[in-house]
């Protein structure tokens, strides 16, 4: 009977106050006793767990450490990220260049064989002509090269190239301004033995004085440079000389602005130790004509004259048709400046502005003249 009661109470939610829903659990003293009284239901408390710093930590780290890879694979900079981690320089600071201005100013190295070289060299008496190879190999013949604005004596006259296209411009300009081109270069380059040979026949045909007045010795002639060159008048065979022509008015007046200059003068006999030659023309180049004209120098007076002009002084400028002396300056804003640097021996360094054209020529004596342009 119990068993059939209890299961009837098991079935009967009301019966004894039984709540099957909950749970229960029994204190000592009902254990044992009646099963079947309502279980004293105790309220839980929470247990509050302390916080592991130390876990903490290493979670923060492993976290920021995942980012770091993250950030790796994604933009590939490993090296700077690493580097900028640890406070150091990175790749792109070490390969980028540091800007710095260029300089105002270059070094070139010249030879002693270059002294004797140039548009500026000085060939006389007293200094002769070294006959370089890179210098004679330019000589060519006149008729190979020249225009229709002027005559030639015959094929065999030479000059060197360069002199020759200076020359053709000159002539071009003065038939378009006078309409005039019998002008005719009459000798013109010589080599060791062509002046041997005509030194022998001024000598024989007017003596030794007229031969050491107006023939240079072999070897000191200015013929041997390709710079020089004798010019007359030829109108159909009846020859006059440019000194006397009218026609050649212009000839005189504006050589020196091609760069030639009538190289011995009457009055200048006395330095160039050659009588007065009109007819006698050399190529020195400008501003070099242009100046030695209106200071009337002889090449001679022209090479002493730029010897004080230094990077260490003043240096010559020509500006506008303006002579003046200036201290250096690389970035001087001048149409030409010049100067002159003393000979060091086998080797010469010579200081030249960076941004600017220039032009070393010898002085076949003891240096070098450095011409800067525009």
């Amino acid at each position: 009977m119990n068993n059939g009661n209890y299961n009837n109470r098991n079935n009967n939610n009301t019966n004894f106050g039984y709540e099957p829903e909950i749970k229960r659990r029994y204190t000592p003293e009902e254990v044992g006793h009646d099963k079947f009284r309502k279980p004293v239901t105790r309220q839980h408390r929470k247990r509050h767990r302390r916080i592991n710093v130390g876990i903490v930590l290493i979670t923060v780290v492993f976290a920021v450490i995942i980012g770091v890879c993250a950030y790796i694979i994604t933009s590939g900079n490993r090296d700077d990220v690493v580097a900028s981690i640890n406070g150091e320089t990175t790749k792109e600071e070490l390969t980028t260049p540091i800007e710095t201005e260029p300089p105002k100013e270059i070094k070139v190295t010249v030879t002693d064989e270059e002294m004797h070289m140039g548009n500026l060299i000085l060939v006389n008496y007293a200094y002769p002509y070294a006959f370089a190879e890179s210098e004679t190999s330019q000589i060519v013949t006149v008729a190979s090269a020249k225009n229709d604005n002027y005559l030639v004596r015959d094929n065999t006259i030479q000059l060197r190239k360069s002199t020759i296209e200076i020359f053709n411009g000159m002539m071009d300009d003065m038939f378009a301004a006078t309409g005039f081109n019998s002008l005719q270069v009459n000798s013109a380059y010589r080599s060791y033995d062509d002046q041997v040979s005509t030194y022998e026949y001024y000598k024989n045909a007017n003596g030794e004085q007229y031969a050491k007045d107006y023939v240079a010795n072999p070897g000191h002639s200015e013929h041997h440079t390709g710079l020089a060159l004798d010019l007359n008048v030829n109108r159909g065979g009846a020859i006059s000389y440019v000194e006397s022509d009218t026609d050649c008015e212009w000839f005189r007046n504006n050589c020196n602005n091609y760069g030639f200059i009538l190289r011995y003068k009457p009055e200048k006999y006395y330095i160039t130790a050659t009588k007065g030659e009109t007819w006698h023309y050399r190529y020195v180049g400008i501003p070099h004509a242009q100046i030695m004209t209106d200071l009337d120098l002889c090449l001679e007076e022209y090479t002493d004259y730029l010897k004080v002009y230094t990077t260490d002084t003043y240096v010559l400028t020509y500006d506008e048709g303006t002579i003046n002396k200036v201290e250096y300056d690389p970035e001087l804003d001048v149409d030409y400046m010049i100067y002159y640097v003393a000979s060091q021996g086998e080797e010469t360094v010579i200081t030249v502005p960076n941004f600017a054209e220039y032009e070393i020529s010898g002085n076949n004596v003891d240096g070098y003249v450095v011409t800067v342009s525009k």
